[in-house]
C-alpha cells in the first residue's frame, strides 16, 4: 500500500458517501435513459463530453474554486469495481470535492483511481489538492473517455454529503477515463444550488 497516502475511514456521514445499511446510487447507461425524466435545465450538463471544469469557470464568470472534502485509500463498491476492473479487496485513491462557482457548492465530484495506476503522469494525481482534476485530463492527448451513466440519488442515499442534498432528489452522472491505458472513475453529482442557476 502506497505509504504517504492516508486510509480513509469506511463511513462518514458527516462529509458524504454511504454507510451500510443504504443504498448506493443505480448507474445506467445514458443511451438507455429516459430523457424525458431528466430535469431539462440539466441534460446538456449531463450529456456533455467534453470538461465539466471548464465549463463551469465559463458558467461561474472565473468565480470558480475546488473544496477538497476528503482524500485517500479505500475500498471501492462493486459497482466501482466493476467500472475499474479490479477485484474485491483491492484499495484505490478515492478523492472527493465540492467544485465551487459564485461561492455555492454547484457539484460534488468524487473519483476512484487503482493503485496500480499511480504511474507516470498519473502520479501527480496524489497531490492535485485544490487543482481541479478535469483541468489535469483533458490536457491529456491520448484521453479516452468510455460511455456516460446516470443516476436519480434519492433524498438520504448519503452518496452526497446530507448538507448538501437540501432533501431533494439529485442527479449525477460518470464514465471511465483512460490514460495510457489505466483507469480513472469519475462522478459528478449536480447540486440544488447548481440546478437553481441552469434553471433561471
Amino acid at each position: 500500500m502506497t505509504q504517504d497516502i492516508p486510509v480513509l475511514p469506511a463511513t462518514r456521514p458527516a462529509a458524504g458517501g454511504f454507510a451500510p445499511g443504504l443504498q448506493a446510487p443505480r448507474w445506467h447507461p445514458a443511451r438507455q435513459g429516459r430523457q424525458g425524466d431528466w430535469p431539462v435545465a440539466l441534460r446538456p450538463w449531463l450529456l456533455d463530453q467534453g470538461s465539466l471544469t471548464a465549463k463551469l469557470m465559463v458558467f461561474s464568470q472565473g468565480e470558480f474554486r475546488v473544496r477538497v472534502l476528503r482524500q485517500g485509500l479505500a475500498r471501492p463498491d462493486v459497482s466501482e469495481r466493476r467500472c475499474l476492473g479490479v477485484g474485491p479487496g483491492r484499495w484505490v485513491l478515492v478523492r472527493e470535492v465540492i467544485l465551487m462557482g459564485k461561492g455555492e457548492s454547484w457539484v460534488f465530484a468524487r473519483s476512484l483511481l487503482p493503485l496500480s495506476s499511480l504511474k507516470g503522469r498519473l502520479r501527480q494525481l496524489r497531490q492535485l489538492n485544490t487543482r481541479p482534476l478535469g483541468g489535469f485530463l483533458f490536457r491529456q492527448p491520448d484521453l479516452e473517455r468510455e460511455p456516460m451513466e446516470i443516476s436519480r440519488l434519492k433524498p438520504g442515499q448519503r452518496y452526497v454529503p446530507p448538507s448538501l442534498q437540501r432533501g431533494e432528489t439529485l442527479w449525477g452522472r460518470r464514465s471511465v477515463f483512460r490514460l495510457e491505458g489505466r483507469p480513472l472513475l469519475v462522478s459528478e453529482v449536480f447540486l440544488p444550488a447548481f440546478v437553481e442557476r441552469v434553471s433561471l
